[in-house]
């Protein structure tokens, strides 16, 4: 069962307080259109700066959407998902969050994000639903459109969750859910009617450099079982243009 998003038209009420957490390092590129995307649809940004040298931090530091930025040092011993995540949960706290999105710099909500999300988080209470899986949607080779075949019309996130004092972490060091576990029915999430879009995967040498990392990162494939080599194979390409009323803006 997906929970649907769609309804009447919304009144502009925010029954809950929704923020978006983000933790990146170097991601100048993307992080402008992720400012622009993201904070109109939350009421606020609670970041996690990597130890980027790029300017980053910086530019987090300077948007008024971002409500605290967490800094770890540039010689940092590497990257930590899951102790990144316990650190952006714990200031969620701090800030008084309801709910949760988790959203990387080089993602974006789909238009109308909000007001979906606060009819999901309506429909779900009265089944008991306290997290979901959202669609990811990749995009390939041009922005207005992503893949459908195999894998890629069936990729999900779990990144949307009610915040709770015992949020039970996933220990896995890479591919983890955000979610907590006890979010979990019959060893799924729930899914709702949400969008995600990923731009880091329109070109193919950011296709082949996202590889390469995860490859380098996993070189045994012990986190993610059907590998990495996917990621740059156009076998079976099939591609759907984004559905009018359901694109993104950044």
């Amino acid at each position: 069962m997906i929970v649907p998003s769609w309804g009447p038209s919304w009144t502009g009420t925010r029954r809950h307080r929704l923020l978006a957490l983000i933790a990146v390092r170097n991601g100048m590129r993307y992080l402008s259109g992720f400012l622009r995307n993201v904070a109109p649809q939350v009421d606020g940004i609670i970041a996690l700066d990597d130890g980027s040298t790029d300017g980053s931090a910086e530019l987090l530091a300077g948007d008024d959407a971002v409500l605290e930025l967490l800094r770890n040092p540039v010689d940092r011993a590497g990257w930590d998902e899951v102790g990144n995540h316990r650190a952006l949960i714990a200031a969620a706290r701090r800030h008084a969050a309801h709910w949760v999105i988790c959203v990387d710099a080089d993602e974006r909500l789909e238009e109308q994000f909000r007001p979906r999300a606060e009819r999901v988080i309506a429909r779900g209470n009265l089944l008991g639903y306290s997290a979901y899986a959202l669609h990811l949607r990749e995009l390939w080779d041009e922005p207005g459109q992503y893949r459908v075949d195999g894998i890629w019309g069936r990729k999900s996130v779990a990144r949307f969750f009610r915040l709770r004092a015992d949020h039970a972490f996933d220990p896995r060091e890479l591919h983890g859910h955000k979610a907590p576990m006890q979010g979990l029915r019959r060893g799924r999430f729930p899914k709702a009617d949400l969008t995600i879009y990923h731009l880091a995967m329109i070109a193919a040498a950011d296709r082949t450099a996202r590889r390469e990392r995860y490859e380098k990162a996993d070189p045994d494939s012990h986190w993610q079982k059907i590998g990495y080599t996917y990621l740059t194979d156009s076998s079976g390409l099939t591609l759907r243009r984004l559905s009018r009323g359901r694109g993104f803006s950044d």
